[in-house]
């Protein structure tokens, strides 16, 4: 097992510090780049361009990695990441939408590589293994959405590494394309395998939730920043994208067994399990990390606005104060969640509930700094925060794997759906607020921009109460081949169980494989489906 961490420590290492800085790499040289290119007013779009296919292609590359396996899935993530970066770089003064299109390619490269390496981190071990991978994994992130905004776009030419690194390292240790009922992997030919496990993809749920959630992030993109909220250009998008997410959800209903697209398409995957959406953790687990979404983001983003317009600080001087959210995140914030989750008492619900809080103060308490300008307050609501945020990586992941382990990819990606929209709605609540405010007192702006986030991390905490607990267990059971490993869960409210003396339950429970949905069909209907 150490000698399988190593393995992957090497070859997945690069590439997630990779994607962790293409999240924040812009966030200091938003305005240079901006006026490199002409367009000061479009400057969100540097972000939004970005954050808009970065949050519509994470359940697309959740699917990918089962039907066509992680390796292959990885590398086609990174070699995208190599062609944004050499767009973004060759970018000419004239053409913005160029290098907004390469932003959008390295949008959709980071959330592939997010993703899958999340999903590789949590296959082949046990939850135990998990967190100790996760943990190495998430002290990298926090490094690289630190250091981000200090060393700009430096570190995008290692694309190339990173598939080199995956290739000779991991080619033979990730999971390969999961099995597929009636599929002859041996006997068939390479066209026929291809076309048989394109057919298991959601096409049709894919499409819905891309065009869906792409104009919900196209609306709040545009709110409060290039449009008023009430304008056409917000509200049509906006509301269409609803229309169109609620029928995505209703579309992954249908695709449930029993139900009617389910007895039409049964060879089809549904994206989004219809169990995920039933649980009750699942639920409250996507808006923590929408919330810490919101709050990362705030800070990355509004506090380096604030050393910039305010103290007047240049680009790399103002993105260098950022630096102070690393170790408030790694040092203190990981390496808690660690102990509570690796050590003692090896449960998930203390580190949730703890990071919510703390974050919750911090977003807080760095209005109230920023308003008395007092520059050493401001670095430790940056580090405060950033506790929060790293008390809360790890376990989110653990928390919703220790429900699921037959879902590992559909539970990453939707986590990672939450997190990204939740950044994107978080800029786009402050941006409103800064431009309603004064425009002769950005200080003000900034200010009631942080206070308009603290009801949602209020929500956050209150949501944090209501968890359930996963007990990561010495002996949980795993295995190499998929083999389903043990843990003791409390699926209602911990908080409620402790007073009522209730006692965890062994997990996962009622748990579906795909050979079991399709061993529900008669054999007979089994085959005319192939034969179609």
């Amino acid at each position: 097992m150490r000698k399988y961490r190593w393995k992957l420590i090497l070859g997945l290492l690069l590439p997630y510090a990779l994607q962790a800085l293409d999240v924040t790499i812009v966030a200091s040289a938003l305005p240079t780049i901006a006026h490199y290119f002409g367009q000061l007013s479009q400057l969100n779009w540097i972000v939004a361009a970005f954050n808009l296919t970065s949050a519509a292609f994470i359940p697309f590359w959740g699917q990918i990695a089962d039907i066509f396996g992680r390796h292959w899935a990885l590398q086609s993530c990174c070699f995208l990441m190599l062609i944004g970066s050499a767009i973004c770089t060759g970018g000419h003064p004239n053409a913005f939408g160029a290098f907004l299109f390469g932003r959008a390619i390295q949008g959709i490269g980071c959330a592939g590589l997010n993703t899958l390496i999340r999903v590789a981190l949590a296959d082949k071990v046990s939850l135990e293994e998990n967190a100790k991978n996760w943990t190495i994994f998430t002290l990298v992130a926090g490094l690289s959405y630190g250091v981000g905004p200090a060393i700009g776009g430096a570190l995008t030419v290692v694309s190339w590494r990173c598939m080199l690194a995956i290739f000779f390292l991991l080619n033979d240790e990730l999971l390969g394309p999961q099995p597929i009922i009636g599929l002859d992997e041996d006997s068939a030919r390479r066209r026929d395998r291809f076309t048989r496990r394109l057919a298991t993809l959601d096409t049709g749920g894919q499409l819905i939730f891309l065009f869906g959630f792409s104009l919900v992030i196209l609306a709040f993109t545009w709110a409060g920043a290039s449009y008023a909220w009430n304008s056409a250009a917000v509200l049509a998008p906006l509301i269409i994208g609803v229309v169109i997410s609620c029928g995505w959800v209703y579309y992954e209903y249908l695709m449930a067994p029993g139900n009617a697209l389910f007895q039409r398409m049964p060879l089809q995957k549904p994206m989004l399990p219809w169990r995920l959406v039933q649980d009750r953790n699942i639920s409250i687990l996507l808006y923590i990390n929408l919330a810490t979404g919101m709050a990362m983001y705030s800070v990355l983003y509004f506090v380096e606005i604030y050393f910039d317009l305010v103290k007047h600080y240049p680009p790399d001087e103002a993105g260098i104060q950022l630096l102070l959210y690393t170790p408030g995140l790694g040092a203190a914030g990981v390496y808690i969640s660690m102990f509570l989750c690796d050590t003692w008492p090896r449960q998930t619900f203390h580190p949730l509930l703890l990071g919510s809080v703390i974050e919750a103060v911090g977003v807080g308490l760095m209005a109230w700094a920023l308003y008395l300008e007092h520059t050493p307050t401001i670095f430790g609501m940056i580090a405060l925060t950033g506790v929060g945020t790293g008390l809360r990586f790890m376990p989110c992941t653990l928390h919703a794997i220790g429900f699921f382990p037959q879902d590992i990819s559909s539970v990453v990606a939707i986590m990672g759906v939450a997190y990204t929209f939740g950044g994107t709605m978080g800029l786009t609540v402050m941006t409103t607020v800064f431009n309603n405010v004064t425009p002769d007192n950005p200080k003000n702006g900034i200010v009631w921009a942080f206070v308009s986030l603290t009801p949602f991390m209020v929500i956050c905490i209150l949501g944090s109460v209501c968890l359930g607990n996963v007990n990561i267990t010495k002996d949980a059971k795993g295995s190499s081949s998929g083999e389903v490993w043990e843990s003791n869960l409390i699926r209602g409210s911990y908080i409620l169980a402790l007073f009522r003396g209730e006692k965890s339950e062994k997990g996962p429970v009622d748990q579906e494989s795909q050979e079991v949905r399709f061993s529900r069909l008669p054999f007979d209907d089994i085959e005319t489906e192939y034969r179609h």
